[in-house]
């Protein structure tokens, strides 16, 4: 064997590792938020933000995840997505058994994504799948963000927890569908200009909008981090084909608005990560003064 074949093998070997690690070990990703309408807090608010779990499990039965949950101690646990893979007959429980044992301890907020949205709207393919994970979540007491508006007060303000469904021409592949403010209007009305307002938004594509629409934070998911995250250039390509897109992970600002985008928990169909370690993310919200 000559010396570059042996060189390639252990390039390769080293990349199969790095590959298997990071689809199988999650880091905590910690971001501290100050806002003048946070004014009012006592003390902090910490949120847990799940994304993109796509089934999968860390630990037995996801202990290794709960016990990273149950260290933050937070206040909310906020859901931005797909903790499930829309296949025809694919399991649930992993999911459905997750958070039934989160919602014994926290409160949580389950925003939509485009595989929830996809149970939903093909039944002819997916049959009563989506009644029965919804069903098994709200009987737990989860609220499920489908269009809809939580105003909660916590720690002696007021926080206005949104979750946006948006339509399927929103994730089709290879084109971009523009969305107007007037449309996440027609969803889940207008935004509470002097209230802190969490708008709960899987695909981060639509950030400016958005934050127009006056979302002061958006959390989504949905991008998987571009799979293969390249220096200097970010995330290589979204689950839309979009290559090097836009928003690949992270901590975005758009006029004092704020967009934090996982990069998720797991991946599904093409499972590859590579300088891209699946992420837990944890929010603190703090008073500006």
């Amino acid at each position: 064997m000559s010396k570059y074949i042996f060189i390639i093998l252990i390039v390769l070997a080293i990349l199969f590792i790095r590959i298997y690690y990071e689809n199988r070990v999650f880091k905590l990703t910690s971001y501290e938020l100050k806002s003048d309408k946070l004014n009012g807090l006592k003390e902090d608010i910490r949120i847990v933000v799940l994304a993109d779990l796509h089934n999968h499990v860390y630990g037995k039965e996801n202990d290794t995840l709960i016990r990273a949950i149950e260290k933050v101690k937070p206040d909310l646990i906020l859901v931005a997505g797909d903790l499930i893979v829309a296949k025809p007959g694919c399991e649930m429980e992993t999911a459905i058994s997750l958070l039934k044992n989160l919602a014994d301890k926290y409160e949580i907020y389950y925003g939509i994504g485009n595989h929830e949205y996809r149970l939903k709207i093909y039944p002819e393919q997916y049959g009563d799948m989506y009644e029965k994970y919804i069903g098994e979540l709200t009987k737990a007491k989860i609220h499920i963000m489908d269009n809809k508006c939580k105003r909660i007060k916590i720690k002696d303000t007021i926080l206005n927890i949104y979750g946006i469904e948006i339509e399927k021409e929103y994730y089709k592949r290879f084109v971009t569908t523009k969305m107007t403010v007037q449309y996440i209007k027609s969803l889940i009305g207008n935004s509470n200009e002097k209230e802190y307002n969490i708008l709960i938004a899987h695909n981060p594509k639509y950030f400016k909008t958005y934050a127009k629409w006056g979302a002061d934070l958006i959390l989504s998911g949905h991008i998987h981090g571009g799979l293969v995250s390249l220096p200097f250039l970010g995330g290589v390509a979204s689950p839309q084909v979009e290559f090097f897109p836009e928003y690949d992970a992270g901590l975005f600002e758009e006029n004092d608005k704020r967009m934090i985008l996982s990069r998720g928990l797991g991946t599904h169909t093409i499972n590859v990560r590579l300088n891209n370690q699946a992420e837990l993310i944890h929010v603190v919200l703090k008073r500006s003064k």
